[in-house]
């Protein structure tokens, strides 16, 4: 946003649209400070006494190396790395200027991690800048599955001397050629980037390139039997993009496009059937995986501000395009004929956004936006066999179009009261467009009024009230698939709802050591045209915190943090009206509290420690007729983080870091199961966790 011209002089400083981009200052044509007439000005009381331009290498570098004694790879999403035992790892924050102004820096953390990062750079700030960025990405989710397939490859294979049964129980070997595995997702990110600014515009370059590999759960299904598979993960993402903005005197307008490309080196998983064929003698089931697809999107946007007056304005469209060949429609006995030979799927999106800002009068000002978005399925519409779980011919289904218009129409004024007192209010009306679901349209009114109230300069609070409605058109049976809907059903994101929702805030931010805060919110939904599905849901929640800074070396601080949420849902078993009810009570509980003590033992040691808790849970009951409350589920962590570093000298200092993790949670609906517990599903068994970890790291790091 520009800065209003008080006089001939005024720098102009811009802040990009949507970009956060720095723009170079603009001036009046020859009254800028380059033209001013210095030849007799005594130069030499304009040097700056007190000021130090440093040129050279300067920052710290770090090696450490960490012992993890985890048994349970779930541990590796606190510290980093699933590896057990000795990992090592680099951490690093250089920078070498020169005295031209150009400069390289280096940052790096964990590298050698799994989540590890590091980022090279150089430039001139101001001018150019180009960028060499990697990021580490993981998630670790079990160590303990059991199977008995061989799953390194697409083709899921069972051990040669397999014999098949009707039911798990009754496989012979089942227990036998079981063996461990592991599932977790590893990303590797990479991304080469450039800017370079000039006297009136912007330019960016940049690509970013992703590998994901790793294994994920898969339930291979067929007719009534399924058997849970580790599905391997090996793709690729790419994704290239380009700005360009221009600004000047009250105005910015810019172009940015991009274009992604995935790429998955799987296009299918195969498997054998661990059970007897029965009906449709499938002896092997297929499925197709994600297929490799490309985007193109470009956008333009504006901005003109001035007067205490703002607008911006953007335009953008989309292309999604997918053409992987289809796999045959079943591999199993012949395979009824396709109409084409591949989707050509394409989408296409457009959206466009308007906004304005602006003081009316001393103390109101007022805001106003509108978005349009419209997704449009350009697929061709052709009918597909429908070969159940690979064993039987159902028919023939068109594939659905799935076209959504969405508009979004905002209005909010702010008012200042007075010094201590301003009020804030809004109206929201959201209206979409569908096809190919229960309801074509759905509109929804939303309004929101919030009062500030600053109480002494001490003590502040803040209340906040939202109200929505949300209803729609009339409910009509989809005809695209012969799976229909129960006709009193009303599935919760297309149904009629009322929406209350209250938020409460203080704060006490004195100018002392002693500061803090608490919130409370509460809503509810309320689907009151709804027969069969959810019908009800209510939250509430608080959260406190508070923060001490006993002297300029010591500080504590604690935080509390709860939540309730309920729900009610009525299902039905007959195609008809609700006969059975479902009510689920969750409950989150989040506990921390550190304290850092600094400078130590003649300022050489400095000592930190944190300790947190979270427990979340559920209880479900279903009532038909008879209650009968489902299994344990919750999740419950204690983990205590806590370092110690002390500085050998001005340079170097030796850290270390301590890390334990008690975690346990329970699902019931796989909690105390082996492999052949249900009868015609093959499953992972038990995948709880239950463990206690520690992490011990030291680091050793010199100050250049």
């Amino acid at each position: 946003m520009f800065a209003s011209h008080r006089n001939i002089n005024t720098q102009l400083t811009l802040l990009a649209l949507a970009i956060g981009m720095s723009i170079s200052p603009a001036y009046s044509q020859g009254y800028g400070i380059q033209n001013a007439n210095r030849d007799k000005a005594n130069t030499e009381k304009w040097e700056c006494k007190r000021c130090i331009v440093n040129s050279g290498f300067s920052g710290s570098v770090a090696v450490g190396a960490a012992y993890n004694d985890a048994d349970d790879i779930h541990f590796g999403n606190t510290t980093g790395t699933d590896k057990d035992g000795v990992v090592g790892h680099l951490d690093a924050d250089l920078v070498n200027k020169a005295e031209s102004g150009y400069q390289t820096s280096f940052v790096a953390d964990k590298l050698g991690y799994d989540t590890g990062s590091a980022t090279l750079e150089t430039g001139r700030p101001g001018h150019y800048n180009i960028a060499l960025c990697y990021r580490g990405l993981a998630h670790y989710d079990t160590n303990d599955a059991l199977s008995p397939y061989a799953n390194d490859d697409d083709n899921q294979s069972l051990p040669s001397n397999w014999q098949t049964a009707a039911i798990t129980s009754q496989m012979p070997t089942l227990l036998e050629d079981v063996r461990t595995l592991e599932l977790k997702t590893k990303r590797d990110r990479f991304t080469l980037g450039g800017d370079y600014l000039g006297s009136f515009y912007r330019a960016e370059l940049n690509y970013q390139h992703e590998k994901r590999q790793g294994k994920r759960a898969f339930s291979g299904n067929i007719l009534t039997n399924s058997a849970m598979l580790a599905q391997p993960i090996d793709d690729t993402t790419d994704e290239f993009g380009a700005k360009i903005y221009f600004n000047g005197n009250g105005w910015l307008i810019g172009v940015d496009s991009s274009f992604s490309q995935y790429k998955n080196d799987h296009n299918a998983i195969s498997w054998q059937n661990a059970f007897t064929p029965t009906f449709g003698a499938a002896y092997s089931g297929q499925s197709a995986v994600s297929p490799d697809n490309k985007a193109y999107r470009i956008g333009a946007n504006a901005q003109l501000s001035g007067n205490g007056h703002q607008i911006l304005m953007h335009l953008g469209v989309a292309s999604f395009t997918q053409d992987d060949a289809f796999l045959p429609a079943t591999i199993n006995g012949p395979s009824p004929a396709l109409p084409t030979t591949s989707l050509d799927g394409k989408v296409d999106t457009t959206e466009m956004k308007l906004k304005y800002n602006g003081r009316v009068v001393r103390g109101l000002s007022i805001r106003a936006s509108y978005d349009y978005s419209d997704r449009d399925n350009k697929t061709a519409l052709n009918p597909y066999p429908q070969v159940i779980t690979d064993s039987y011919y159902a028919g023939t289904a068109v594939n659905p179009e799935y076209d959504r218009t969405k508009q979004q129409a905002k209005l909010g004024a702010k008012y200042r009261i007075n010094r201590a007192i301003y009020l804030n209010a809004g109206y929201q009306y959201d209206h979409n467009d569908y096809s190919d679901l229960d309801r074509d349209s759905l509109k929804q009114n939303s309004v929101f009024a919030k009062v500030n109230y600053r109480i002494t300069p001490s003590w502040s609070a803040w209340l906040k009230a939202e109200f929505s409605d949300r209803t729609g058109s009339t409910y009509k049976a989809v005809t695209t698939t012969d799976s229909q809907s129960n006709p009193y059903l009303r599935k919760s994101y297309l149904a009629d709802r009322e929406r209350q929702k209250y938020q409460l805030s203080v704060n006490f931010n004195p100018e002392s050591a002693f500061s803090a805060s608490a919130n409370v919110h509460i809503s509810s939904d309320d689907y009151d045209d709804t027969l069969v599905g959810l019908t009800q849901v209510d939250t509430q929640g608080y959260d406190i915190s508070a923060n001490y800074l006993l002297s300029d070396d010591l500080s504590i601080n604690a935080y509390l943090n709860q939540d309730w949420r309920d729900s009610d849902q009525a299902g039905s078993s007959n195609f008809g009206l609700p006969n059975w009810f479902v009510n689920t009570d969750e409950k989150s509980t989040l506990i921390g509290a550190g304290v850092d003590y600094l400078h130590l033992l003649d300022k050489k040691l400095d000592l930190g420690l944190d300790y947190t808790y979270s427990d979340g849970q559920s209880d479900t009951e279903i009532t038909q007729g008879l209650t009968s409350p489902y299994g344990d589920y919750f999740a419950t962590r204690h983990n205590i983080n806590a370092f110690a570093q002390y500085h050998l000298n001005e340079k170097m200092a030796l850290r270390f870091d301590w890390i334990f993790e008690n975690y346990q949670d329970s699902d019931w609906l796989n909690q105390g199961t082996s492999v052949d517990t249900i009868p015609n599903v093959l499953t992972f068994g038990d995948l709880s966790h239950d463990y206690s970890a520690h992490y011990v790291g030291l680091t050793f790091s010199y100050q250049l």
